[in-house]
């Protein structure tokens, strides 16, 4: 209930306020602290980008980026063949997918003013669509 009220005082979806409090904690943190923690997440992270694939029928991918949310970068994904999976890691989870189910599945990033002029797309709010892609 307080993660909705501060949600709606904020005018942010409820993952964006988890993520401000997590950082204003981390940044109260002392300096041992801190680097203990960029440690574990660093670790996280690299971790999940060598784990095997779960949840997917394609190989490994050919390319791995991280962002702070779901992204998709026009020169990354583009140089791709069809078949060829690409890999984004973030905070929220691991998304896998192919150059073809990135078009399939995200047709309107693919058009969009900001992928086709300025080569990246990332999402607010993870959309429901993302989920088939979610590997971990």
């Amino acid at each position: 209930m307080l993660l909705d009220a501060l949600s709606t005082l904020m005018q942010a979806p409820a993952s964006r306020v988890i993520d401000k409090i997590t950082t204003a904690y981390v940044d109260r943190l002392g300096t041992h602290e801190k680097l203990a923690v960029d440690a574990l997440a660093s670790a996280a992270l690299t971790r999940l980008a060598e784990e095997p694939l779960r949840g997917t029928t394609g190989a490994e991918p050919v390319t791995t980026y991280e962002f702070s949310r779901l992204c998709f970068k026009r020169d990354v994904i583009e140089g791709l063949a069809p078949q060829d999976a690409f890999r984004v890691i973030t905070p929220h989870g691991v998304f896998q997918m192919t150059k073809a189910d990135f078009h399939r599945a995200f047709p309107n990033v693919a058009q969009s003013r900001s992928y086709l002029d300025n080569g990246l797309y990332h999402y607010p709010k993870l959309p429901a669509r993302a989920e088939e892609f979610r590997i971990a």
